[in-house]
């Protein structure tokens, strides 16, 4: 391997050229069973779905890890925004409620 890249004025070896780094990266990927990395994604909140139903996956949430109550402040969190985002709903249907009754002022004709 010493043949990829020279050595510099001091008797070091240079760097490798990122092909050879890029190269090491993919192999280290392909010898990592596809399960582990699975995990690892979920581990970290990347591939966890938007509900919370995988919420317990999140390994920094487990209990004796690093953060043991996040998981209880995601929850909480969601449910506040969940809350928000029903307040804005509420506030939308009065809105159009209002307009509707300004409407309604004209009396309807049925034949």
């Amino acid at each position: 391997m010493d043949d990829l890249w020279n050595k510099n004025k001091s008797g070091n070896m240079r760097a490798p050229p990122i092909d050879v780094y890029l190269q090491w990266i993919v192999d280290a990927w392909k010898s990592l069973p596809d399960e582990l990395i699975k995990k690892s994604f979920e581990g970290c909140a990347l591939t966890t779905v938007p509900g919370g139903s995988e919420d317990h996956l999140i390994h920094c949430f487990k209990t004796n890890s690093e953060v043991p109550s996040g998981l209880d402040a995601l929850k909480k969190a969601r449910m506040e925004r969940s809350l928000e985002e029903l307040e804005d709903l509420i506030e939308e249907i009065d809105l159009s409620e209002e307009e509707y009754q300004e409407d309604s002022d004209s009396s309807l004709v049925f034949d």
